[in-house]
């Protein structure tokens, strides 16, 4: 089944991007998810407040690199920080690699929950939380805020169950038109959907 952007799925297998979506993920996400650049933008701007001399920053779930090389671009002057991606998916790490060739940003290819964290200034989460195990995300949290510094700061982007089934119904809707908007068919939408559901 076609999602969009040159990514396919076989019929009834579930969301993984492992599935060649790596040279696509970037136009993909950003058809899919409203404001996705303007969301890197922000935490771009959040991130002048806490990345200083000497400071070690993560993005967890960093995918093709493209937010932690934002960070890096806005920030790279400044002596002796760390710009950390941490990315399970073997083909994103190697995508991110490619687009930060010449940067002075590591890449860790491994999932969070196993991921030694040093003490840190800033750890950016964006659509990541979704995409670990219910059962780990405590554990996640208490990682970070464990090793953050106490003038650091944790920014998660994350999609959103509301309790309220109208004000759902409403996001939905909404989310399914700007979706269609953006180019994909209703097939396309709906298979995501269900791959995503497993």
């Amino acid at each position: 089944m076609k999602l969009g952007n040159e990514i396919a799925l076989e019929s009834g297998k579930q969301w993984t991007f492992d599935n060649n979506v790596a040279p696509y993920f970037d136009s993909h996400v950003q058809q899919s998810v409203p404001v996705y650049l303007e969301g890197h933008e922000l935490i771009c701007f959040i991130s002048d407040f806490f990345v200083r001399d000497n400071a070690i920053i993560y993005e967890v779930g960093s995918s093709t690199g493209a937010l932690i090389n934002k960070i890096f671009d806005r920030h790279h002057m400044k002596n002796n920080v760390r710009f950390i991606g941490i990315e399970p998916v073997k083909s994103m790490v190697e995508q991110a690699k490619k687009q930060s060739k010449g940067k002075h940003i590591e890449y860790i290819n491994e999932c969070i929950e196993v991921v030694e964290l040093e003490p840190c200034n800033l750890i950016v989460s964006y659509y990541c939380v979704q995409f670990i195990e219910m059962g780990n995300r405590e554990y996640i949290f208490h990682k970070f805020y464990e090793k953050l510094q106490p003038d650091g700061a944790l920014i998660i982007f994350e999609k959103e169950i509301i309790n309220d089934s109208k004000i759902n119904e409403i996001v939905e809707s909404c989310y399914l038109k700007f979706k269609l908007k953006q180019g994909f068919s209703i097939d396309e939408v709906l298979s995501k959907k269900f791959s995503l559901e497993g």
